[in-house]
């Protein structure tokens, strides 16, 4: 690329852009990301005609920039869940629920926002639990951005289906399904309510994931139906919320921590994430995105801080590699092997 092009650059584009209604659905873009020349937006809205007529000029005119080879607009539209209504009773929660025993203790892995390493972390306690000696699945349920794929090198790797199931991709003792394996790496899902329900049961019930020890589900961002539904139809051991130190993401962890309260989900407890920077050459501790937010969250919920991680370019190095750090740094083994017996410790399995 021959100049910096960035999230301004391309909402600059798009601001140009006359045309009735530009300015007001501009305002509910919520995220856009850039990456080898291709551009994702993510807007809140409705998929009206009126919409699609417009994000569909979108994508056209940025496409002509020699800068951008590729667009992709994706519309959702966030629903505040209306517990009360939607809430089975627990006599009913406990008939709707899904037979997965064969899967072991069921660990949701979740965050009120994204941004804050959930998906890297995810993969990491998978892969310590099963350097343990454990059988472990991993189910990446975040639809819309898998990223699971690509944190353990399986982005290239062909799916195949057995019997009429989808046989997961297994390292070693670590068993891994993804959305994200089963569509072009690039391409957008753009699923709504009942298809993306569907997508979710197909990997739980569709894939051959046979008996495992622990099976971790990592979940999209948010508290939407996703959540609210795995929370109803399965029999889960515990829920880890991740976030980082800052009250922005503090607000959102909150949320989370109040969805799986009405769901009757056991929180295991809270994972701070980039907690700190230690200089490589001083070796001092910079707290980028202030500190000890997570603790003070954990105890003021009567939760149990079950670790902290620092943000370190090893970390991505090894995420952006397909290994899962864990693996190839004896600082990662020693930071989330504490992590996991933290975990182990709420799970009353030491």
């Amino acid at each position: 690329m021959s100049q910096l092009v960035n999230k301004e650059y391309i909402l600059n584009i798009i601001k140009k852009i006359e045309y009735p209604g530009n300015f007001d659905l501009t305002k509910k873009i919520e995220s856009i990301n850039v990456s080898e020349q291709k551009a994702e937006i993510i807007i809140n809205s409705e998929f009206t005609s009126s919409t699609e007529k417009l994000t569909h000029l979108w994508k056209s005119i940025i496409e002509k920039d020699s800068e951008i080879t590729s667009c992709s607009v994706i519309c959702t539209m966030h629903r505040k869940p209306n517990l009360n209504r939607n809430m089975p009773s627990k006599d009913q929660q406990f008939l709707n629920k899904l037979d997965l025993s064969h899967l072991g203790k069921i660990l949701f892995i979740a965050s009120g926002k994204g941004g804050v390493g959930k998906s890297t972390i995810s993969s990491n306690i998978a892969a310590q639990i099963a350097e343990m000696g454990f059988k472990v699945g991993l189910m990446d349920a975040d639809i819309y951005g898998p990223s699971q794929p690509k944190m353990l090198g399986l982005n290239n790797s062909k799916v195949e289906i057995k019997n009429k199931k989808i046989s997961p991709k297994k390292i070693g003792n670590l068993s891994m399904m993804s959305m994200g394996m089963l569509f072009p790496e690039h391409e957008a899902i753009i699923w709504r309510g009942p298809m993306l329900m569907k997508g979710i049961q197909q990997l739980l019930l569709d894939v051959s994931w046979d008996n495992q020890d622990y099976f971790i589900v990592d979940l999209p961002p948010g508290t939407g139906d996703i959540h609210i539904t795995l929370a109803q139809k399965v029999s889960v051991s515990g829920a880890i919320i991740i976030s980082t130190p800052q009250d922005i993401s503090l607000i959102d962890a909150k949320k989370a921590i109040a969805l799986y309260d009405k769901t009757n989900t056991k929180i295991l407890g809270l994972i701070e994430n980039m907690s700190y920077f230690k200089c490589s050459k001083c070796g001092e501790k910079h707290n980028i995105f202030s500190s000890g937010g997570v603790k003070k969250v954990a105890n003021s919920e009567n939760l149990a801080h079950l670790g902290s991680i620092p943000l370190s370019k090893d970390i991505m190095d090894c995420a952006d590699n397909g290994t899962p750090y864990v693996l190839h740094n004896p600082k990662g083994k020693e930071i989330f092997s504490v992590i996991v017996k933290n975990i182990f410790k709420q799970l009353n399995t030491i």
